[in-house]
């Protein structure tokens, strides 16, 4: 936890003491488990949270600028600091526990997908009002489709845009969207210090004076069973929402505007930056990851094949181009396709680790979509 200081001479003389005497061959101790937990709070959740604060504050001062002076290069800038911000999201995305649902932040960051058009309704409801304020009360009764990355993607990458006009409404909404989302970027960074924390003594015996205080986990393995989560779930969405929905079973009925961000041309990207990070939640911590305990469990086969197929697919992708008449060519959806496929491959993988980890992933939100 970055908020007590670097961990890393604790987590060696922890990886020293897992992985020093042998291989285990089983599952992970509650103690190993709480070693993890921290190695994927300091190294992996909170720069990444860090990352989404610095690149959305970014993105609000240009929506500023843009207001301020309207043209075509500080529209372009503009679009070009909502990518990056975007990006930093989707690096985050796949963590839906913790602060993020508070006050389903999660939703408002990211209302998608949004099969009733509900963000388009709301959004020409609110430019149609007679004087519009968009402060803070605004956003506290404001829908949450109309909160997030996909509203000010509307805004930014809409053919008839008014924000270059002076005073727009369109404008000045654009702008309070951006605020929102790094306010709401800057809360949950903030908060996940005492999340960590929280983590951190799960199971703990404490002393005489905290014996009383809230548990929020009652043993390290519940709190890694969330990261696993993290880790398993999202590959399912991004095989079923991301690609399923818009490819559909055939180029003919593929439709790329139900893909994910398809205005800003990045939702190829958001799924590469997604893989990228589910990827360093895998094997990326140091000197423990996900991987070598599976490893030390004695699933070598399982774990090189999970680290493979993260290759692959981060490889397949990074060689896609982006549809940009919202068309899907045969030869573009049969790569499409292909990447589809090691999903499901990874999917069952990481299914299957989690039962040489003995972790229970139990229900899934997915299943009630």
């Amino acid at each position: 936890m970055r908020c007590s200081g670097s961990l890393t001479p604790v987590l060696l003389g922890f990886s020293l003491l897992i992985f020093g005497v042998g291989v285990l061959h089983a599952a992970p101790s509650e103690e190993q488990w709480r070693t993890l937990n921290a190695t994927i709070i300091e190294q992996h959740l909170l720069p990444r949270y860090q990352h989404l604060e610095t690149s959305s504050l970014a993105m609000e001062k240009q929506l500023q600028r843009l207001c301020d002076a309207p043209d075509t290069e500080q529209l372009d800038q503009a679009k070009s600091r909502f990518k990056a911000a975007q990006a930093s999201w989707q690096g985050i995305q796949h963590i839906q526990f913790g602060p993020v649902t508070l006050l389903m932040r999660n939703h408002s960051l990211q209302y998608w997908p949004d099969t009733k058009n509900t963000g388009a309704k709301q959004l020409s409801v609110t430019l149609a009002a007679t004087h519009p304020i968009f402060d803070d009360a605004f956003f506290r009764s404001a829908s949450i489709s109309i909160k997030g990355f996909p509203a000010l993607e509307r805004l930014l990458f809409s053919d008839d845009n008014h924000l270059q006009q002076p005073n727009a409404v369109e404008c000045r909404l654009a702008s309070a969207i951006a605020t929102h989302i790094h306010e709401t970027a800057l809360a949950i960074q903030t908060e996940w210090k005492e999340e960590a924390r929280l983590i951190a003594r799960a199971d703990s015996k404490g002393t005489s004076d905290d014996d009383d205080e809230f548990q929020a986990y009652e043993s390290p393995s519940e709190a890694a069973t969330e990261f696993m989560k993290s880790l398993v779930e999202p590959i399912e969405a991004i095989h079923e929402t991301k690609l399923q929905k818009p490819l559909d079973i055939s180029p003919q009925k593929s439709r790329w505007k139900r893909s994910e961000s398809w205005r800003s041309q990045q939702s190829i990207n958001n799924i590469q930056q997604n893989i990228i990070a589910l990827h360093e939640l895998y094997s990326g911590t140091h000197p423990i990851s996900v991987k070598t305990f599976m490893e030390a469990a004695g699933d070598h086969e399982r774990a090189a094949s999970i680290e493979k197929e993260f290759s692959i697919i981060h490889s397949e992708l990074a060689q896609l181009p982006t549809p940009s008449d919202m068309s899907i060519t045969p030869a573009l959806y049969q790569a499409l396709m292909q990447v589809s496929d090691h999903l499901k491959t990874l999917q069952s993988d990481l299914e299957q680790g989690m039962q040489t980890l003995n972790i229970q992933l139990g229900f899934n939100s997915r299943d009630g979509d």
